[in-house]
C-alpha cells in the first residue's frame, strides 16, 4: 500500500468511527423532521470529503511519485462499495470526483481497466452524475486523450 492510499485509508477510518460514535450517540425521534442530532447533517461528512480531495490534490500536484495513482484511484473508487456503511456510503461516493485531477496520471491500459470494472459496479442506472464524470474521465484516458 502506498502512502497516498495509506493516509486516505486512516482518513476514511477517522471517518467512520466518528459517524460511529455520532450513531451510538442518537436518541428516539433524533433526526425526524430536523429536530434533534440528525447524523445526515453531521460536520464529519465534509470534514471527510475536504481532507479527501486535499489528500488527492496533493498526489496531482507531484508531492507524492505518480506511479502512486493508479493505487489511489482504485482505492477511492472502490471505498463506498468496500467499506461504506449506511451513513457514511453517500459521501464515500461523493468523494470519487477527487479522482478527476489524477486520471491524467494513469496509464491507458490502467484507465481503461478501472473504467471496465467502475462502469460494472455502478451501472448507468444507479450512477450519480459525478459517476458519469469519472468514468467518462476514464474512458477518455484509456483512449489516450
Amino acid at each position: 500500500m502506498n502512502e497516498s492510499v495509506a493516509l486516505i485509508q486512516a482518513c476514511m477510518e477517522r471517518y467512520q468511527n466518528a459517524m460511529d460514535r455520532v450513531a451510538a450517540n442518537l436518541r428516539p425521534g433524533d433526526g425526524i423532521l430536523g429536530f434533534g442530532n440528525d447524523p445526515r447533517r453531521s460536520p464529519y461528512h465534509m470534514d471527510f470529503y475536504n481532507e479527501v480531495g486535499e489528500l488527492a490534490g496533493r498526489l496531482a500536484r507531484g508531492e507524492w511519485p505518480a506511479e502512486q495513482a493508479g493505487e489511489t484511484v482504485e482505492f477511492l473508487l472502490t471505498m463506498g462499495k468496500n467499506y461504506g456503511s449506511r451513513l457514511t456510503l453517500p459521501m464515500m461516493e461523493a468523494a470519487q470526483g477527487h479522482v478527476l485531477p489524477l486520471v491524467p496520471l494513469l496509464a491507458c491500459d490502467q484507465a481503461e481497466q478501472l473504467a471496465r470494472s467502475y462502469a460494472a459496479r455502478y451501472p448507468r442506472r444507479e450512477r450519480l452524475p459525478i459517476q458519469d464524470k469519472v468514468l467518462l474521465a476514464l474512458e477518455k484516458r484509456a483512449k489516450g486523450r
